[in-house]
């Protein structure tokens, strides 16, 4: 299915995007590989080239409009389509709203919406033109807000509106949209989290939580577009989180507020 399609991924030199890549490359996939790190691209695109000789990286912050419009053009050129997009740029985000400061709150916004809507918005053309595929990366965070977690739950649950609204509106026209809801994913060592002021520190690493694999991940993903399947889990505690929302919506705000201290002390 991936042979020879041109596959955009935002965020992609680590993690998930990352493992979302060399699953893709191995498939046949044309990539395009993007962070705002230009040294972090071409670390990426030299790793990839283990697996494709089709990958190229283009370093820029998907959050500017214009340079969503650069990323378009420059993709373009090289592949002449583009058939699919994986929202996945993001950063993670802790912070007791009390604590939380509005530059903070907003440098998040920034980042993780409307770097989902200006990609989209820059490379939906193209992709109605491919009857392509537009993928959003949300979270069991975008399923009901976390305490500790209100910027950076509130950023995901945007994104699952907004790809909502877009599927309804592309109905007819053959483009498919899907919302992935990663579980805790395992993270590689350099993933930061920004803190309630703004600023980067070294993530944690979460003790007593079962954390899914980056490549079980990445094939939820990958499995998904195949399927063209709206909404998808990589783990079943994202299934049931979203089942006990939905069905038990009282009773999930009571098991969050008795579990709120342990939460928190996990930032």
């Amino acid at each position: 299915m991936f042979q020879d399609k041109v596959v955009v991924i935002t965020g992609s030199t680590q993690g998930i995007g990352l493992k979302t890549a060399e699953l893709l490359g191995k498939r046949g996939a044309k990539l395009v590989i993007n962070s705002r790190s230009p040294q972090k691209v071409d670390k990426a695109v030299s790793f990839l080239k283990q697996f494709t000789s089709e990958v190229i990286g283009i370093s820029g912050d998907v959050s500017d409009a214009r340079f969503c419009d650069e990323l378009k053009e420059t993709t373009v050129q090289k592949f002449g389509k583009i058939d699919i997009l994986i929202n996945n740029a993001g950063v993670a985000s802790s912070g007791l709203v009390s604590e939380l400061h509005s530059a903070a709150f907003e440098k998040i916004v920034q980042i993780n919406f409307l770097g989902s809507v200006h990609p989209t918005l820059a490379l939906l053309p193209e992709i109605t033109q491919q009857k392509g595929d537009i993928i959003f990366i949300s979270s069991i965070a975008g399923i009901l807000g976390l305490p500790g977690y209100s910027a950076y739950s509130a950023t995901k649950r945007a994104i699952v509106s907004f790809a909502e609204s877009l599927k309804i509106e592309l109905s007819d026209t053959g483009v498919f949209v899907g919302i992935n809801y990663p579980g805790f994913t395992e993270n590689d060592v350099q993933k930061t989290i920004l803190n309630a002021k703004g600023e980067e520190e070294i993530l944690k690493k979460r003790d007593g939580i079962k954390a899914t694999s980056q490549e079980k991940t990445a094939l939820e993903i990958i499995n998904q577009i195949e399927k063209r399947r709206f909404r998808a889990y990589s783990s079943i505690s994202g299934k049931f989180i979203q089942l006990l929302v939905r069905f038990f919506p009282k009773l999930t705000i009571t098991i969050l507020s008795k579990l709120r201290k342990r939460m928190e002390s996990m930032q």
